[in-house]
């Protein structure tokens, strides 16, 4: 009766009393086994309303009463999920796995999948994040169809742990749909808790105030008082966050809020991150002992909490610390917490994953960043941002394991794409398309299951490295480093040379930002060759201005003599520096950290030239290009295929590819080169070992990159550069094929005398009468 009562919207207060007496009369009918098996449902129901420790004791006392082992499957199954409740992870996973092993019986088969559907988020919060979504996929295999909304549920919190925002927000709405139908009051309001935490990491604050504070009138309405202040502390923190943009007060409100709930609750999950927000709002609001207090409350429980609480609480104490004036002890924090973030990535194998986990350490790279721009102390502002960017550059080349059904998936893509291509109409192109999208989906799916490999975790650059290193270059050439960083709203730029370092504010980020937008405009209408020469014409002068600006604004302040090498996120990587007036022929190449490596010996100029379908002038350009070597391998017409491509990669010195290309902004690593049996993915090469090698991509707009949330850069340009390549010579807008065809060959005649690919692009492009917008990408090699 019990059991139906709870089916039909029983709460715990009409459930618990028929519990007591059904405990009563299996002991007056002498059978314990019969009372466990009370026991076991009582501490179900308990756990249910929120009453842990009450919860807790039946569960224990269940399975020590019960001697069937099938009646112990679903007792061990709600141990466990209490477990993950109370921070207890490793008991959790003996758990589920036992839960797991113990349901072969048919009576409790469809208890199976749903241990591994949980033991996969046990393995979540232990932190191996590709275990976590393997052993939930292969739950879903076999889960019923009304546990869809549930699991989906769970892989978005999985999702939103290691970064990947946009995709867990993705899933709660597809979550959300199937418990709608459903009905499911319970699991709707964890869903709609989880997505408001994702809209605080989207930065839609207000909105993720809205559904939060939904999600905790629902559980209060189920008298869930433990989830009611989970959900109340994300409202909380969209609050604070919204102030804190807005100038709107508020922050004493929230701290007191934050300290209540703390207050009245033992949980870990919920006592942690309330004393973390409690210190947060205090420390914006100027009352540093209240921080320190919550800080101290929340020390011990943070180590068993998710990587996202661990660095939220180092960067809450670097805060504390820089504002009071210790800062030695705010950047043992921030190394702290930056290390944690690199440990985790260490056991990442997925590109995708490994840039997206960056997300985390956002709030900590900022408080570093910020603390330093207070010292006015050039040094320390450099040392600050690239500590963070080194970090968000993620580790090392991972060679990701062969997987034949990701190899089908990708192999389906491209011949999605090029099935759309030989389309009449827009909707049947929009439908192969779409089918594409899909596949390469799937296969980003598959690579978030791959653990880490080879890892070398980046060191960051500081600025006395980088003097040194500039001192120690020979030939007489200055070199001059600029890295460029936004600080709200704010442009700075640290200049640092052999013999000084500088930091030079440079006026509002919003200004550059939108000349940066005019000239990708302005370039646009001038590679197309269908806009009447007019309207040409005002573009050609528009663009000239937009570049003189962004040269007076930029680099005019920073007196830059010789040899420049630009460090920048977003937009700055979308500038084409070599156009800028005071760069004629001089050598420019540009990177979004400042990867310091050694300078390689001169490589035996093995040449790879790869031309696909339907470009103007490519065989001239082909000839040209392969002219310029000794030894150079011609891949063209059908023999130019993606898999031919591939292969001659490995142990090319020089690559020249001349292939229409396509940067996907929503999807970056699957940004692709045109070959003759379609598209050549980034994501494909990922494994590939390029070091040292020169890579030319004579192709549109491949130069471009789609910044993730934590500012690392994806694109495939920014692949082949973490495949080892020394430089990458990459549009960063529209190139027409008869400029590519005449400034190529100058480009790798310089590259055959000896010239570093930025001066040898330099030198190519000099005498064109409109900007070209190639850019040379790479590490600071001196």
């Amino acid at each position: 009766m019990a059991s139906c009562d709870v089916e039909l919207g029983a709460d715990a207060s009409a459930v618990l009393p028929q519990l007591d007496v059904a405990e009563s009369s299996a002991r007056t009918a002498g059978d314990p086994n019969a009372v466990a098996v009370v026991r076991g449902f009582r501490g179900l129901i308990l756990l249910r309303a929120g009453d842990v420790t009450r919860a807790r004791s039946e569960l224990d006392a269940a399975l020590g009463g019960l001697d069937d082992e099938v009646e112990k499957v679903p007792v061990l199954l709600n141990r466990g999920s209490l477990r993950l409740e109370t921070g207890e992870v490793d008991g959790a996973v003996r758990d589920f796995e036992q839960c797991r092993d113990l349901a072969h019986a048919e009576a409790v088969a469809a208890f199976r999948p749903m241990a591994e559907h949980n033991l996969g988020y046990a393995l979540y919060l232990r932190g191996d994040l590709p275990a976590a979504l393997r052993t939930m996929e292969s739950a879903a295999r076999s889960a019923p169809e009304e546990h869809a909304g549930v699991s989906l549920m769970d892989r978005a919190t999985i999702l939103y742990e290691a970064g990947l925002v946009s995709d867990a927000t993705r899933a709660i709405e597809q979550a959300e749909a199937i418990l709608v139908a459903q009905g499911s009051e319970a699991d709707l309001a964890r869903a709609r808790w989880a997505l408001s935490r994702c809209l605080v990491l989207l930065e839609r604050f207000e909105e993720a105030a809205r559904v939060a504070s939904s999600a905790r009138v629902a559980f209060e309405r189920q008298a869930n008082d433990a989830w009611a202040a989970r959900a109340e502390l994300v409202e909380l923190e969209a609050l604070l966050a919204e102030a804190e943009v807005t100038g709107h007060s508020g922050r004493a409100a929230v701290q007191e809020r934050a300290h209540d709930v703390a207050e009245r609750w033992a949980q870990p999950p919920v006592t942690v991150p309330a004393r973390l927000l409690e210190a947060e709002a205090a420390i914006r609001d100027g009352a540093h002992q209240l921080a320190r207090v919550a800080l101290l409350e929340a020390q011990d429980g943070t180590r068993r909490q998710p990587l996202s609480v661990r660095i939220q609480f180092e960067a809450a104490v670097a805060q504390l610390a820089f504002v009071e004036g210790d800062r030695r002890r705010g950047l043992a924090a921030v190394r702290r917490g930056l290390d944690l973030l690199s440990s985790h990535r260490a056991q990442l194998g997925s590109l995708d994953v490994v840039t997206a986990a960056a997300l985390h350490g956002v709030r900590l790279a900022v408080v570093d960043v910020k603390a330093a721009l207070d010292t006015g102390r050039a040094g320390s502002f450099f040392d600050a941002v690239e500590r963070g960017r080194a970090t968000f550059a993620g580790v090392g080349r991972v060679t990701p394991p062969a997987d034949a059904e990701t190899a089908a998936l990708i192999t389906g893509a491209r011949r999605e794409v090029e099935a759309a291509q030989a389309e009449d109409t827009p909707r049947a192109r929009e439908g192969h398309l779409q089918a594409a999208r899909e596949l390469q989906d799937a296969a980003r799916r598959r690579s978030w299951q791959v653990s880490g490999g080879h890892v070398d975790a980046p060191r960051p650059a500081t600025a006395r490295g980088v003097r040194t290193a500039l001192g120690r270059t020979v030939g007489g050439r200055p070199v001059t480093v600029v890295s460029f960083a936004v600080v709200q709203g704010s442009l700075f730029a640290t200049r640092l040379d052999a013999g000084r370092q500088q930091l030079i504010p440079l006026g509002e980020w919003g200004e550059v930002a939108e000349k940066i937008h005019r000239v990708r405009a302005d370039l646009a209408v001038l590679a197309n060759l269908m806009i009447p020469e007019e309207l040409r014409a005002g573009a050609r002068s528009s663009v000239s201005r937009a570049l003189k600006w962004l040269d007076d604004r930029l680099l005019a302040p920073l007196c830059v003599r010789g040899d420049l090498h630009v460090v920048g996120r977003h937009l700055m990587l979308a500038v084409p520096w070599t156009a800028l007036p005071s760069r004629h022929r001089a050598r420019t190449w540009v990177n979004s950290w400042v990867d310091l490596r050694p300078a390689e010996p001169r490589r035996s100029q093995r040449a790879l030239v790869v031309i696909g379908p339907d470009l103007a002038s490519s065989s001239t350009e082909a000839g040209l290009v392969a002219g310029a070597w000794r030894d150079a391998s011609v891949l063209e017409g059908s023999r130019a295929t993606c898999a031919a491509t591939f292969e001659a990669l490995r142990g090319a010195d020089v690559v020249h590819l001349a292939a229409h290309g396509t940067h996907e902004p929503d999807n970056p690593l699957f940004s692709s080169l045109r070959l003759a049996d379609g598209p050549l993915f980034a994501y494909e090469l990922d494994g590939t070992d390029l070091s040292g090698a020169t890579v030319v991509l004579s192709a549109c707009e491949v130069g471009r990159s789609t910044p993730r949330i934590g500012g690392e850069p994806l694109g495939l340009t920014s692949v082949l550069l973490r495949l080892g390549a020394n430089a990458v010579v990459a549009s960063v807008g529209p190139l027409r094929d008869e400029v590519a065809a005449r400034v190529m060959p100058g480009l790798h005649e310089g590259l055959r005398a000896g010239m570093r690919p930025g001066e040898a692009l330099a030198r190519a492009v000099a005498d064109e009468p409109e900007p070209v917008p190639l850019v040379c990408f790479g590490p600071l090699v001196l």
